[in-house]
């Protein structure tokens, strides 16, 4: 079974081309795995890139199901094996109304957050964070570009790097 079609990696960035819809939810189950507590998920992307699709699929490895984007109610927590932030900062109109959410507090209390249209966030936390960007090709295909931030972080991006090396047939 072919689930990607392009591999790129080097020591700090990973970039791979999903197929389809189905493949964007796999590649979110390899970060729910991957995922520890205290872990920030930043999801770049326009509308209709897959940022939903991709949380759903962390949600389900964290066991999870029903994940829909909180656009209107800018967050939503989830009890999981290890409790799940899920935040949309799409209709935040500044970098004040983004802090005041707390990300950062939830971080400190062992959430794994995912945050959605995170290009509007202008200062994130550092310590331990996977930076996802997401470009749409056509209607089912995406370029999924992976980069992490913090020490904390590399283990997990290191994870998550051999689970696609595997899926995709690379040694």
């Amino acid at each position: 079974m072919r689930y990607l079609c392009s591999l790129k990696n080097s020591d700090t960035e990973l970039s791979v081309i999903s197929e389809s819809p189905d493949e964007t939810y796999l590649i979110g189950k390899i970060i729910g795995r991957a995922a520890r507590p205290g872990l920030l998920v930043l999801l770049k992307g326009t509308l209709g890139t897959g940022k939903t699709r991709l949380t759903q699929g962390i949600g389900e490895a964290l066991g999870v199901n029903g994940i829909k984007s909180p656009t209107f109610i800018i967050m939503n927590e989830y009890d999981s094996k290890i409790p799940l932030l899920h935040a949309d900062l799409y209709r935040l109109d500044s970098n004040d109304a983004i802090e005041s959410l707390g990300i950062d507090e939830y971080l400190e209390d062992g959430f794994i957050a995912v945050v959605e249209w995170a290009q509007l966030w202008e200062t994130p936390p550092q310590e331990c964070r996977i930076d996802v960007e997401l470009n749409r090709h056509d209607e089912n295909s995406r370029t999924i570009k992976f980069t992490y931030c913090g020490n904390n972080a590399s283990d997990v991006f290191y994870q998550i790097s051999e689970e696609i090396k595997k899926l995709a047939g690379v040694k």
